[in-house]
Order: C-alpha cells, then sequence, then structure tokens
C-alpha cells in the first residue's frame, strides 16, 4: 500500500543520511523528502473523504506506491555500496533520484488539480480531541457475554446429563455468531471443569492438518511426553490417545470444524467408555455438525434479538456503566439492528464508534454505511468488517493487513507481532518515543476496535499473545492482495503464483513449497517472506540451489519449519534484513556479520538443543551494532569483544536487549561490559565449580530487567555470592537451583522484583521458612513449579503485594500458609497437579476467607495438567 511505502522511502533516507553526513543539505534529497511529506499528508487527508474511493484515484495512488518501492530499491542499493566499498560519491544515486522526483511531483500536482476539482466530504469520523478517551471494551473480556445465558445454559446441561455415554455435543450457526465463545464459556465453567477428568482443546479451522490436529490433542493430554510425540506417526499418535483416554471421564473440544473427513480422522481416539465423557464440537457447516452425532439434537445459534444487538453495542462504546448520550441513542439503535444480530459484526462497528467523535452526525454516517454495505453484500458480515477497515488511520492499515501473513487461528506473540511490525519499516516514530513503542499502541488501538483479539495476557493485564477472528483475516487478506502489501498462499510449486512475484510487498507460503528452479524464484519488490512448511528442494547434481539470492531488499525472513542442514550462504548477502528466523543444524557463520542491518535473530539448532551442546557464536558478532534481540535455543558461548581495526577501541553491542541462553563461561565482565543496555538475559548451561564466580559480573549490567538462569544435568546452582546485586531485576526466572535460606532472604531484599518463577529446584531441607523480616516488598506473581518442598512457612507479612499465587505439580507440599489468604491484593491463587493436602489447605483458605466476607479471592484447583512432560521443569524454564 501506498503509506507504507511513503513511511518505509523515508527511513531509508534517514538510514542513508547516517551513512552519508550532510546528505539532507542537499537541494535534490531536501526536494525529494518535501515531496514525501506531501504525499504522505495527501494521504491521510484523502482517506478520510469520499473521493479516495475513485477508480482515477485509486489507480494514482498505485503508480506513486511502485515509483516510491523503485527509489527506495535504487536508495538502498547504494546503501549497500557504502558500507562495503566505503564510496562516498553522492553523483551516481542523487542523478536517479532526480529523475525519480521529477516524475513523482509531476503525478503530485496531477493529483494536486484532482483536489481542486472534487470537494471533499464532510470529515464525520473525526477522533475525539478535547476529552479522555473512553477506556477500551473488546471481544476478549471473559465476563462480558451478551445473549448468551439461554445457550450457555443448555450446553452445560447436556454436558453435566447423567447420560452415561459418549455424547457429541455439536453447536452450530454462521460465522461471526459466537459458537466459540460459547464452546469457551461452557468449557471453563466450574461445575464443567470439576466433572471430568481430562481437558483437552484443539482448533481445526479450513487449513486441516491430522497431523497437526493429533499432536495439539496429544500435548493436552496428561501423561504424554511432549519430547516423544514428534516422533510418532499419525497412527502411533492416534493409539496412545486413544490408551490415554481409555477409562478416564474427558471433556474435548473440537472448534471449527470443516469437514466430515476431520471428524472420520479423529473419532478413532476417543473410546467410549460409558463414564459420561463428552466432545463439543463447532461448525458453520450444519451437516457437518450433524454428522458427528445424527442422534443427538444440534444446538443452533441464531442471532442476537435487537435488544441484546444494542446492549452489546452500548457495553462496547461506553462501558457497563455509563449511558449512551440521548442524542446518540435512536440512532445507535439502528447500527445496532442493521450488524443484522451478529456478535462480530456489532464488536467491529462498536470499536470504530469508540473512536470517533461522539457526534450525533458521525454516527448518522455510520449508519448509512453500514446499511449500504450489508445491502449489497451478500456477506454482510465481511461487508461490515470490510467497512471498519475502509476507515482505519493510514498508520493503522498496514499493521492490519499484515496479520494475514500468520495461518489461521495462529496464536501470535505479541513481542513478534511487534518486532515484525518494526522491520518491515511501515512504522513511523512521530514523537521522540521508539518504534516498539509505536507498534505496541498500534497494537492496542487495533484489539481496542475489536479486529484484532487478546489470546492471552500475562498476570499484570500485558498482552501476552493475539490472534484474528477467521472472518477478519479474511477481509485481512481480501484488501493486502487489493493493496499488492501481501499475498498469501498455499500453492505447492512456484510456478503456480509467478505472475504475483513482482507485485507483492509480503509473501506468507502456508505449505510445504517445491523450489526446483531458484531462478523462477525472484522479486525486486518483496520485503517480507514467511515460510511455515517444509522447503521441498531437489538440486541437480554438483549444483548448490541459492534459494534467496534474488530477493536483494528483503527485510524480514521466517522460515519456521524448514531445518536446513547447513546455514544457507546466500542469507547473508541479503543485507537488509532485520528480522531473520531461521533452524539449521549447522551452526551460524562468520559472514552473518554481513547482516548489519539485522535487529532481531531468532536461531534454532535442534542438534545442539536435545544434546545439551552449546553453539559457538562467531566472534564477528560483535560488529553487529544494529542487533537488538538474538534470541538462541540452545546454550551458546559469545566470545570476548573485538577491537576495531581502525581505531583499536572495544566493539560493543550497544543495542542489543535481549541475550538468550548464554553459557556461564560467558558471563564474564569483559563481555557484559560491552553489552551496556541489556535488558532480558537468560543462562543456560550446567552448574559447575566457578558458576558463581562468573554470575557475579552480573553486577555490570546495570539495566537488566529479566534474568532467566536455568541449569541441567545432576548438581545444583547456589544463589551465593550473586543474587544479592540483581537490584534491578523485575522477573527472575530460576531452575536447577539449591535454594538455601540467606539466598532466599536476598531475594527477598530485591527491591524491584514484581516476578519469581521457580521451577524444578530444591529447596534446602525441603523447607521453606520466611521470618517477618523476609519481605518481597514488590513481588506481585510467584510460581512454585516442581519444587522439592515439604513445608512452607510465610505469612501475609511476606509478601504485601502478591497478586497471584500459582502452584504446580506441588506433590510433596503439606500444606499452603494459611495467613496467604490475608494478603490484600491477591487476586488468585491456582494449583495444578498438586498434593490432596495442599488442595485442602487451599480449600481451607478459600473457606475461612468466605466466613470474612472477602468474595474476591479466586482459588482455582485442577486435577490435571497440559504441559505434563517429565521434564516439564527444565524445558518449560528454557522456553519461557
Amino acid at each position: 500500500m501506498a503509506y507504507a511505502s511513503v513511511v518505509s522511502l523515508a527511513q531509508t533516507l534517514e538510514q542513508l543520511n547516517t551513512r552519508i553526513p550532510g546528505l539532507f543539505s542537499d537541494p535534490k534529497i531536501q526536494s525529494l523528502a518535501a515531496s514525501l511529506d506531501y504525499f504522505k499528508a495527501f494521504l491521510d487527508d484523502s482517506s478520510k473523504s469520499s473521493y479516495y474511493h475513485q477508480e482515477n484515484i485509486k489507480d494514482l495512488v498505485g503508480k506513486f506506491r511502485d515509483a516510491l518501492n523503485e527509489a527506495e530499491n535504487i536508495i538502498e542499493l547504494k546503501i549497500c555500496e557504502i558500507h562495503q566499498r566505503g564510496n562516498e560519491d553522492l553523483v551516481p544515486v542523487v542523478q536517479k533520484i532526480e529523475l525519480l522526483r521529477e516524475e513523482l511531483v509531476l503525478s503530485l500536482e496531477t493529483c494536486t488539480s484532482h483536489d481542486h476539482d472534487i470537494e471533499p466530504a464532510e470529515d464525520h469520523f473525526e477522533t475525539r480531541v478535547g476529552s479522555p478517551s473512553k477506556p477500551s471494551f473488546n471481544a476478549n473480556l471473559e465476563n462480558d457475554v451478551v445473549g448468551l445465558d439461554d445457550d450457555l445454559e443448555k450446553v452445560i446441561e447436556r454436558l453435566l446429563g447423567y447420560s452415561s455415554e459418549r455424547e457429541v455435543v455439536a453447536i452450530t450457526g454462521m460465522g461471526g455468531i459466537g459458537k466459540t465463545t460459547l464452546a469457551k464459556k461452557a468449557y471453563d465453567y466450574p461445575r464443567v471443569r470439576s466433572r471430568f477428568d481430562v481437558h483437552a482443546w484443539v482448533t481445526v479451522s479450513r487449513e486441516y492438518g491430522m497431523r497437526r490436529l493429533l499432536l495439539s490433542l496429544a500435548r493436552c493430554i496428561p501423561g504424554m511426553t511432549a519430547d516423544k510425540l514428534v516422533e510418532k506417526t499419525e497412527d502411533q499418535l492416534a493409539e496412545s490417545l486413544y490408551r490415554k483416554l481409555k477409562d478416564r471421564r474427558y471433556l474435548i473440544v473440537i472448534d471449527d470444524i470443516w469437514s466430515t473427513k476431520v471428524w472420520d480422522d479423529v473419532t478413532r481416539c476417543f473410546p467410549d467408555d460409558e463414564n459420561g465423557s463428552r466432545i463439543i464440537l463447532t461448525s458453520r457447516l450444519k451437516d457437518v455438525a450433524a454428522y458427528a452425532n445424527p442422534d443427538s439434537p444440534l444446538h443452533e445459534m441464531g442471532v442476537l434479538s435487537l435488544d441484546d444487538s444494542w446492549k452489546l453495542l452500548s457495553i462496547k462504546v461506553f462501558g457497563v456503566n455509563d449511558l449512551c448520550p440521548f442524542e446518540l441513542e435512536d440512532i445507535g439503535k439502528q447500527i445496532a439492528e442493521r450488524c443484522g444480530g451478529l456478535p462480530l459484526a456489532i464488536l467491529v462497528v462498536a470499536g470504530h464508534l469508540s473512536k470517533i467523535s461522539m457526534r450525533r452526525e458521525s454516527w448518522i454516517t455510520v449508519a448509512r454505511t453500514v446499511n449500504s454495505v450489508v445491502a449489497n453484500d451478500p456477506d454482510k458480515c465481511l461487508g461490515v468488517l470490510g467497512m471498519s477497515y475502509n476507515y482505519l488511520s493510514n498508520h493503522l492499515k498496514p499493521c492490519f493487513l499484515s496479520m494475514g501473513a500468520f495461518p489461521e487461528d495462529f496464536e501470535i506473540k505479541a513481542r513478534t507481532l511487534i518486532q515484525v511490525w518494526v522491520a518491515e519499516g511501515f512504522l513511523k516514530a512521530e514523537r521522540v518515543e521508539s518504534l516498539e513503542k509505536v507498534a505496541e499502541e498500534c497494537l492496542e488501538d487495533l484489539i481496542s476496535r475489536n479486529l484484532i483479539m487478546i489470546k492471552k495476557r500475562r498476570f499484570n493485564g500485558e498482552i501476552r499473545s493475539c490472534g484474528m477472528h477467521d472472518l477478519l483475516r479474511d477481509v485481512s487478506l481480501r484488501e493486502a492482495q487489493k493493496e499488492k502489501f501481501l499475498h498469501v498462499t498455499s500453492a505447492r510449486y512456484v510456478s503456480n503464483f509467478l505472475a504475483q512475484m513482482n507485485e507483492g510487498r509480503g509473501f506468507s507460503f502456508l505449505s510445504n513449497i517445491s523450489l526446483n528452479d531458484s531462478s523462477e524464484f525472484s522479486s525486486h519488490v518483496t520485503r517480507s517472506m514467511f515460510f511455515w512448511g517444509k522447503l521441498l528442494i531437489s538440486s541437480p547434481p554438483h549444483r548448490q540451489i541459492s534459494l534467496f539470492a534474488n530477493f536483494k531488499h528483503i527485510r524480514v525472513l521466517a522460515i519456521i519449519s524448514h531445518i536446513f542442514p547447513a546455514f544457507p550462504a546466500e542469507i547473508t548477502q541479503l543485507t537488509h534484513l532485520r528480522y531473520l528466523w531461521i533452524r539449521s543444524n549447522g551452526g551460524l557463520p562468520a559472514s552473518l556479520s554481513h547482516l548489519y542491518n539485522l535487529q532481531t535473530l531468532v536461531f534454532q539448532q535442534p542438534e545442539l538443543y536435545y544434546m545439551h551442546k552449546t553453539l559457538v557464536l562467531p566472534r564477528d558478532i560483535w560488529n553487529m551494532t544494529q542487533l537488538r534481540r538474538l534470541r538462541l535455543l540452545s546454550g551458546n558461548y559469545l566470545s570476548k569483544p573485538k577491537r576495531s581495526t581502525t581505531t583499536d577501541d572495544v566493539l560493543g553491542l550497544s543495542n542489543l536487549e535481549e541475550l538468550s541462553h548464554l553459557c556461564f563461561a560467558s558471563c564474564t565482565e569483559e563481555v557484559f561490559s560491552c553489552l551496556p543496555n541489556i535488558r532480558k538475559l537468560s543462562i543456560l548451561d550446567a552448574a559447575s565449580d566457578d558458576a558463581s564466580e562468573y554470575l557475579k559480573n552480573l553486577v555490570h549490567l546495570e539495566k537488566l530487567e529479566t534474568l532467566k538462569c536455568v541449569c541441567y544435568g545432576q548438581r545444583r546452582l547456589t544463589l551465593s555470592n550473586w543474587c544479592a546485586s540483581l537490584t534491578s531485576v523485575k522477573r527472575l526466572i530460576l531452575s536447577g537451583c539449591l535454594l538455601l535460606s540467606q539466598d532466599m532472604a536476598s531475594l527477598a531484599a530485591l527491591p524491584n522484583l514484581e516476578v519469581l518463577k521457580l521451577r524444578d529446584n530444591e529447596f534446602k531441607g525441603c523447607a521453606w521458612t520466611l521470618s517477618d523480616e523476609d519481605e518481597f516488598s514488590q513481588l506481585k506473581f510467584l510460581l512454585l513449579a516442581e519444587p522439592r518442598l515439604l513445608n512452607w512457612e510465610a505469612g501475609s507479612v511476606n509478601f504485601p503485594n502478591l497478586q497471584k499465587l500459582v502452584l504446580r505439580k506441588c506433590i510433596r507440599l503439606e500444606e499452603i500458609p494459611i495467613d496467604i489468604g490475608e494478603i490484600c491484593t491477591l487476586g488468585m491463587i491456582e494449583l495444578i497437579c498438586c498434593s490432596s493436602s495442599a488442595q485442602n489447605s487451599a480449600n481451607e483458605i478459600r473457606e475461612e476467607q468466605e466466613s470474612m466476607g472477602n468474595s474476591c479471592l479466586d482459588i482455582r484447583v485442577y486435577v490435571d495438567d497440559d504441559e505434563p512432560s517429565s521434564l516439564f521443569g527444565f524445558w518449560r524454564a528454557v522456553l519461557d
């Protein structure tokens, strides 16, 4: 899209300016920059006006986009030449830019003449100013359900019914009507949870893969070792599932099923032992829903009534406690009615209304637009959703469109999404804030508009992961292809999409793809590529195929599933890469340092990961000054810093903020002093005699906020002599440690510690006794997982600000300290697979608090675990 091209080119010019000081003093460059500013202003203005959607204007904007992309290609090549050869001769690049500038100015004059001929429509979508914005009320609020009470009651009644036969409860209805929401409410209902021994949820979606579905199910079943699942065939997985479910009362949810074949494939996994097991199935297709159990009635969901539609719209715009202004109520009810009773459409329209001016004229315009969309679009929900996209601000549109690159029903980590957006280059920092902060604000804005769903939150409310409803994803894909922004394909052969290769800014390949002839696989406009399946490569004898050599301008390359035998050499020639996700059984080459623009590297070497071997990082990595995140799966060794060949100064990674799985031998003062801005560090290694001495050097990381230390092997790491120095740390994860009483006292004294996760640690004497002086003053979240712990003595004074306590697999813990319930800030205690005595003490805390009138403390007890591997403590700590 044109806006993304404008912002991207502006950033590239800024980058060239850092390579060539004084670049912007050249009149030609100044003129080009001014033209970019003018065109951006034109886009900001025209996207709010009715004439923007006329075909001649769209064609003109498309030509601008293509010209800007061509200019950026030229400038990026010049940057590459300067970096590689030190050439500061501006003449060739300025001559090329001048030619493009003349064409751009001529096109802008044509556009300006159009502006005089056409009178813009009044902007009824003005964002509210002068008063605080309403808080966002989005579809992710668990307790905010309108119009589902009767449905929920009926589904729960069938789940808890006395029939001993295995029963399928099939929920059907049109897209966006709330089938998944209803299933989730029933699945999480306390009486339902407590009735069943095993709980599992799997989402099928249209992009169905039997093996993926079986693996998803298996990972939810207690006793199925995660490390061995990937080695099994489909038949072996199905048999293992059947055996694990045999003679157990289970509740399985199969969400979003699209064909009867899925049920035929998966039903063999579910034994019928006449013990009251239940399966919830959701589908838009009535015949598919009925196929699973033709003798049981379907639960067919209808659209919301007008009253419920208005109630939902009102809540989402104004909140539960505020009322709609009288002058907006009649037009608001019209808008709700025209959404056709579809909850998803109502939520998205409400998200739009919550962002615009609270004027009657603004709401009338929305009502008219919704009405015309519903009248002209056979799929009225898709039409309403498309309308909401059209009225997004320019800076939000590329963010929304880029979501289509991820597979349907994919759970996206918020940090990954933010890093990809920054690397793409379509975000602009208007103030002094960082691009990461801009990306976070864009994500929050799209969530508040109900265009992106929150999947998981952290205990403090921060967004952990997100996703997109499949109908909204359909809108994203449709608009992205129309804008030549992103092409998503499930094609198996390159030849099937050659026509699009030089048109799309981004590509996402959802399935395995055959790349027999790499010469066809090329593009000069592509900036991002995602590969979700395997790369099927068949190279001729004695000839190595270079898969990515013809994508010179690519910035984001994510090869998620394929494992290369060795790191592809041609990738190190893609000097504009900013984000790289790759898996290889070969190490990282020294030529990796050629990627001087790289900001994020996610590298997995599976062989080292499973064998507990250490990856030796190339020493030239110290030359990668733009690197911000180095995320490695296995333990790694970072050698001492290099010295500059020109100034003899010690090189440092001053921009690096995150470093994963460093080994103890690299935790030296010499290394840490050259990583001045590290905020997140993880350490992975076997404990040794000198480990604590190395960890004393953590004192040199003054900005460290998150520390994870995971030790494997027979020996345990002690915290003596180093844990007291972690004064800046807010989040601490420890695994494989021996915890002494004096060490726990040192942790309690850390002034900024908010999150403490203790996984697979041994408490000295199997006891943790806290004195009144041991106060975790800022601690808000505490996790104890698989501890060697019998006795725990603590009180409310030890955790004055604790908000959530999680006990997982505390199978030897005798009781939870009763005074824990008296912590006034505590909102939840969660027990997963804990001893019966610990469960009893949790119930005692609940009863005592309820007798004192405290109904706010939520205590949840689960008898099964969705992460059941015998190596849970170690692997969970590694991947946390």
